[in-house]
């Protein structure tokens, strides 16, 4: 992605009107996250785009904060990082960088392959 289409490059790191210091190890980590998802798009964001890319770089680094602490033997508690990956899945969705997941035993979905069908009809005994 080229710094043009780069709607995080500005310097410095302004969130909600306020100057954030680019340079501590999460502020680089948030602007990378933005970054990649910002490419991922590939084109300039909407102005409800970039909201969105900002949300998942936010819950993104909240949710790699609670992975490094469960790592290094922190204590984490489960509901608020549950809580923080399915928002982020929800943020992902909107943008299109994710599917939205789907009930596959459902009978009356089309396109059940018959292996798919033969395993599912085997788990349900």
């Amino acid at each position: 992605m080229n710094s043009e289409l780069d709607p995080f490059a500005n310097e410095p790191l302004v969130i909600a009107g306020r100057k954030i210091d680019g340079r501590t190890t999460e502020a680089r980590r948030f602007r990378s996250l933005a970054y990649d998802l910002a490419a991922q798009l590939q084109r300039n964001p909407t102005p409800a785009e970039r909201a969105l890319l900002l949300n998942a770089a936010t819950l993104a680094t909240l949710c790699e904060r609670f992975t490094a602490d469960l790592l290094e033997g922190k204590p984490v508690e489960d509901e608020p990082f549950r809580r923080n990956v399915a928002a982020l899945s929800a943020v992902l969705i909107k943008l299109g960088m994710a599917a939205k997941s789907r009930d596959v035993t459902k009978r009356d979905r089309n396109g059940v392959d018959e292996f798919g069908a033969a395993l599912i009809e085997a788990n349900a005994r």
